[in-house]
């Protein structure tokens, strides 16, 4: 299974939604389900957003936990 950590990583910059939406450049439907670690696909260019805004890597945004 693949944790999409980026719930945590809003928590910890104090943003929202619509923070990530308007600051990362993404659909708010994707910011949405993000926000709430629903995410069941990512493209390139929405992690390469992500890791722009955060200021992280693809392993800080994404981690692969075996069931």
């Amino acid at each position: 299974m693949i944790k999409v950590k980026v719930p945590e990583l809003m928590k910890a910059k104090g943003c929202n939604a619509t923070d990530l939406m308007r600051y990362a450049n993404i659909a708010y439907g994707t910011a949405s389900r993000l926000s709430k670690g629903e995410a069941e696909a990512i493209s390139f260019e929405v992690l390469e957003s992500l890791c722009k805004f955060f200021g992280v890597r693809v392993e800080d945004i994404l981690e692969y936990v075996p069931e």
